[in-house]
């Protein structure tokens, strides 16, 4: 009778909005459902599609002792997610003191990237082939990349680094082998100048070229150990950056011989080193979701490695979306949003809320018992809520996804 009542009153509570009863299908789980229609942040968006000032200063409220920030996204074509992730930068950036912005790319690349921005380039011009192909050429991102050149030379630039463990930009294919021989030369002249370090070092650019052509085990057993050796170098003369990219290379070495893969756990490492070389900025990271989640999904991710180093002070935020469609990474075609399912977020929030973006914080809400979910992965996985808190802090809503708008 209690669970009848329930119902009974949500359905009068809508009726009282305005909505139709008899169209809607009213989600099992009430209890959680009405926690998410009373604690959610309702966020408007201007003609231009970006948040109003409101909805940026409520967030932020919500934030206010965060250090580190993750910003994740289902799939790397949502142009809209783009612009609500450049928006909350940009406004954190001026407001509330995230100077420090960490990419889904190649550490090396966006380094060099950043250092030629200093000198006068376009991070926008020289991102494409170098930055990860759909933040490098969606019209949604480069706006960003406008931001941090922008700022880099005023008393608050906006920090821009990358925290991805593979390197396949075209920088690293040209570069990264050399500065890693001049790097090593200050430490172990020796062994740069030696036949042995030519076979390794062109064995390192085959890994860089993408090479899946595994050497012979002999070869392939010095290999690991000489990377071994060149990190054990680094990390002894503290020269971090470059440890950190030998460790990367090892992992990328891997992963493209199918021997393992613990990319996104170097990842985390990446970012984790990253936060100890800044350890009085705030950060903002940016990434897949499934590599910021607070815990992996069966494996170490970034996100596991970051929480469990910085607890509370990390934060990670999902974003979903009621319908629409996505730009597939894959073959850059359009694709649909999945219809969402009964007793979902995305269908309670399209009956029952106009905002164009809702923001839902876990804090606050019992999920003891719930059977409310929502889409985690391409638009059409699904997580339940009582997984929520395990993965992420929150999320954004969005009432329509749009894809990206990809430019050649």
């Amino acid at each position: 009778m209690r669970l009848i009542s329930l119902v009974y009153i949500y359905v009068i509570v809508l009726t009282a909005c305005s909505y139709e009863p008899s169209h809607l299908n009213i989600p099992i789980d009430t209890h959680l459902s009405h926690q998410l229609i009373d604690n959610h942040l309702a966020i408007n968006v201007d003609n231009s599609g970006h948040i109003d000032s409101r909805g940026l200063a409520e967030f932020a409220k919500k934030i206010e002792n965060v250090r580190i920030l993750a910003l994740g996204e289902q799939t790397h074509g949502a142009g809209n997610v783009f612009t609500l992730k450049t928006d909350l930068i940009k406004y954190l950036h001026k407001h509330h003191g995230f100077d420090l912005f960490i990419l889904e790319s190649g550490m090396y690349d966006v380094r060099e990237i950043v250092q030629q921005a200093k000198n006068g380039q376009s991070i926008k011009a020289l991102a494409p082939g170098n930055i990860f192909y759909m933040y490098a050429n969606s019209k949604e991102v480069t706006p960003l990349f406008d931001y941090v050149n922008e700022q880099l030379n005023t008393d608050n630039p906006l920090m821009m680094v990358g925290f991805d463990s593979q390197h396949t930009g075209g920088i690293s294919l040209t570069g990264l082998v050399t500065d890693l021989t001049k790097a090593q030369q200050t430490i172990d002249k020796a062994w740069v100048n030696s036949s042995q370090w030519l076979v390794f070092s062109s064995q390192i650019q085959q890994v860089l070229d993408g090479s899946r052509e595994r050497l012979s085990s002999e070869q392939e057993k010095l290999f690991f150990t000489q990377l071994d050796k060149l990190a054990s170098n680094f990390e002894q003369h503290e020269n971090g950056f470059w440890f950190r990219i030998s460790k990367g290379l090892a992992a990328q070495a891997k992963r493209q011989w199918q021997l393992g893969d613990n990319r996104s756990q170097q990842m985390g490492e990446n970012i984790k080193w990253w936060a100890e070389q800044y350890p009085d900025k705030k950060i903002i990271v940016w990434a897949h979701t499934w590599h910021l989640t607070k815990e992996g999904n069966n494996q170490i991710n970034a996100g596991k490695v970051v929480s469990d180093a910085f607890g509370d002070a990390y934060y990670m935020v999902h974003f979903s979306g009621e319908k629409g469609q996505y730009l597939s990474y894959i073959d850059l075609t359009n694709e649909e949003v999945a219809k969402p399912k009964h007793n979902s977020v995305e269908q309670l929030f399209s009956q029952t809320k106009s905002s164009p973006i809702s923001y839902i914080e876990n804090k606050g809400l019992s999920f003891q018992g719930g059977e409310m979910h929502v889409f985690s992965n391409d638009y059409k996985e699904i997580l339940a809520a009582s997984e929520w808190a395990t993965y992420w802090d929150g999320m954004f809503i969005l009432k329509k996804i749009t894809p990206a708008t990809y430019q050649q």
